[in-house]
């Protein structure tokens, strides 16, 4: 067997004897964690609207599989404002250069959130030529809401 190969199958066998293995559940776990996180502050932001009944909330379950994971249960979150509704859709956790992702689905355009270190969610902007991610907050779900609503 080739050299390089011995050593690598090596160093991975002895990674795993060191208890380096990459806890799944945990990361699952941690996603569902933030994408409930993330609801609860599209909530908090509109109290005020969903308490005058021009904004309503839905969540509805859906399942997703993943790679490594498996398949397991997360609530989609439905906005309804006016005639149109935004559908908060969670895309999984493995995802390149974020710990997750959501995307917002509208009746004009699809927007991405990604989760990002220590739970903190952004909404991407950009993706050329650099990446652009611009922190959640009540703006940026203005943003996003104007983005992938119609006129």
């Amino acid at each position: 067997m080739n050299q390089d190969l011995t050593d690598l199958i090596k160093r991975k066998k002895k990674q795993a004897d060191v208890g380096q293995e990459i806890n799944w559940d945990d990361r699952r776990d941690n996603y569902l964690a933030a994408v409930n996180d993330l609801y609860g502050r599209i909530e908090s932001i509109l109290t005020e609207p969903i308490a005058k009944h021009t904004v309503r909330l839905e969540r509805r379950k859906k399942n997703l599989t993943e790679n490594y994971i498996g398949t397991y249960a997360v609530d989609d979150l439905i906005l309804q404002i006016g005639g149109e509704q935004v559908r908060f859709s969670p895309a999984g956790r493995n995802v390149v250069g974020a710990s997750g992702r959501v995307d917002v689905v509208g009746d004009r355009d699809t927007a991405i959130l990604i989760v990002q270190s220590e739970g903190r969610w952004s909404f991407v902007a950009s993706r050329q030529p650099t990446l652009r991610a611009v922190n959640f907050d009540e703006s940026a779900l203005a943003q996003v809401l104007q983005r992938v609503m119609r006129d």
